[in-house]
């Protein structure tokens, strides 16, 4: 079962992202960049269900190609960087920090169920990192407490905007977002 995320919580993340400043190559729903968005999947999430709702990405290549960084859906994180990749379940994660002075390059440090990693992030130190850091942070503790809400609605056929791509649940005519039918 692909999860689904409903309006309320689509909108909860945006504001979470929509309340920091400086924020650096961290891309949100449907403002991700569909060629880096690509290589991602194909570089380091490649076990990404297809119909799976991508809530950001965070390229954290040198060059900006979207080869490293990481992906979060409503249900796992994938990541890769110089030495690493994987991908876990949001809902085994328990902590995240962020050391910017890690070598050769910032981290992430997740902590989660199945074991501690760190995902080496580029181009993130000061203020930018802890930005990125407390938006991964409140986005992943709003999903986890919605779990049940997400579950639920992946059973519920979803309806995609023709215009803008927002996903609803059962009948809607009309387009929160831009206002076009549905």
């Amino acid at each position: 079962m692909t999860a689904f995320i409903d309006n309320d919580i689509r909108r909860g993340i945006v504001d979470i992202f929509n309340h920091e400043e400086n924020v650096a190559h961290l891309f949100l729903f449907d403002n991700i960049p569909p060629k880096k968005l690509r290589r991602a999947i194909r570089t380091y999430a490649a076990t990404l269900n297809e119909n799976s709702p991508i809530i950001f990405l965070y390229d954290g290549s040198a060059f900006g190609s979207g080869g490293a960084g990481f992906i979060l859906t409503p249900d796992r994180l994938f990541y890769k960087d110089l030495v690493s990749e994987g991908h876990t379940a949001v809902c085994d994660i328990t902590e995240i920090t962020f050391s910017p002075h890690a070598s050769p390059e910032a981290s992430l440090m997740v902590k989660a169920n199945a074991g501690n990693f760190q995902i080496g992030v580029w181009d993130l130190e000061g203020s930018r990192g802890a930005a990125t850091l407390r938006i991964l942070h409140k986005t992943i503790n709003l999903l986890n407490n919605n779990q049940g809400n997400i579950a639920a609605s992946a059973a519920v056929r979803a309806i995609d905007c023709p215009s803008c791509g927002a996903r609803y649940a059962g009948n809607v005519r009309v387009c929160e977002y831009c206002g076009l039918p549905v």
